[in-house]
């Protein structure tokens, strides 16, 4: 099988996607996972909320010694050249690349890459998620959760397994064959892995370029969305929720962390959980990030 490839995972200190304190990449040469490492990085502030300590263990003290991001993550740039970067939740790793270069002001590393999510659900549409320990309970792949080096692993694992299901030859014949379109970073850009029509999990990219967040501290008086309440729920794939909160701001709405009968429509992702249910039971509308996007004039 002709496949190089790399799978990538991060896990963070904070809530911030700027916060990465471990990478874990799992090697693919000719479809065969060749090797797998891990590094320790210092994040900026070296703030860690006990969230996400509990989540993947990692505490400040494990870092202390680590480099940062501009020599950790730069120091493995030379070695992505040439290959499809395979993330499980894209959307997430590659925000935490993009949101950590701005602020070591870092030019993007530029590649192709696959969100493994999107893989898996087109290849296996039966399956009730496409959560990564889900996904591998399914294929029998057997690793250790939220260890950035293991989920790494089994992002590969995934990968292969797909590529075996759908009889690719190569890493670049799986969006053709599961219509799961390749996301590509670019020295100061991005565009994102998506789903062709019809395919599980599709959802239309905006046919007009993305509006650029300002700080908004609140609702402004006019606007698109003026005298509407938004909650948002889950994992955006083209911003940070901070972002979006100021994006909608501007567009004249006013933000709440729940839902409630005041709320007018629900921005749901991937991992939306329970607001889902809140937002059904209270009758409010429910968007994807693109119909969100296309009501802020995006």
């Amino acid at each position: 099988m002709e496949m190089r490839a790399v799978a990538i995972d991060f896990e963070t200190a904070n809530e911030q996607r700027a916060s990465p304190c471990s990478i874990g990449l799992a090697w693919i040469n000719d479809g065969v996972i060749e090797s797998v490492e891990h590094h320790y990085i210092r994040p900026p502030g070296m703030r860690f909320a006990s969230f996400n300590i509990k989540f993947h263990g990692i505490c400040p003290e494990m870092v202390e010694d680590a480099g940062e991001f501009p020599e950790v993550f730069g120091a493995l740039i030379p070695r992505l050249k040439g290959r499809t970067v395979l993330a499980h939740n894209a959307s997430f790793d590659i925000s935490v690349v993009r949101n950590t270069c701005d602020v070591y002001g870092m030019p993007y590393p530029e590649f192709d890459y696959l969100c493994t999510v999107k893989l898996a659900q087109a290849t296996w549409a039966d399956l009730p998620s496409g959560k990564l320990n889900h996904v591998c309970d399914h294929l029998g792949i057997k690793f250790k959760h939220h260890d950035a080096a293991q989920d790494a692993y089994a992002c590969a694992e995934l990968t292969l397994a797909a590529a075996k299901a759908k009889n690719a030859k190569r890493i670049l014949d799986l969006p053709g064959l599961t219509g799961v379109t390749l996301g590509k970073l670019y020295a100061d850009s991005y565009s994102p892995c998506s789903s062709a029509p019809g395919s599980y999990g599709y959802r239309p990219a905006p046919h007009a370029p993305m509006p650029k967040p300002t700080a908004s501290p609140q609702a402004t008086e006019s606007g698109p969305l003026k005298g509407l309440n938004l909650v948002f729920s889950g994992e955006l794939e083209r911003f940070t929720r901070t972002e979006a909160r100021c994006l909608s701001e501007q567009a004249g709405a006013a933000v709440s962390s729940s839902v409630s009968r005041k709320t007018d429509y629900l921005v749901a992702g991937p991992g939306a959980g329970s607001k889902m249910a809140d937002a059904q039971k209270h009758g409010v509308v429910i968007l994807t990030e693109d119909e969100w996007l296309a009501l802020i004039g995006g």
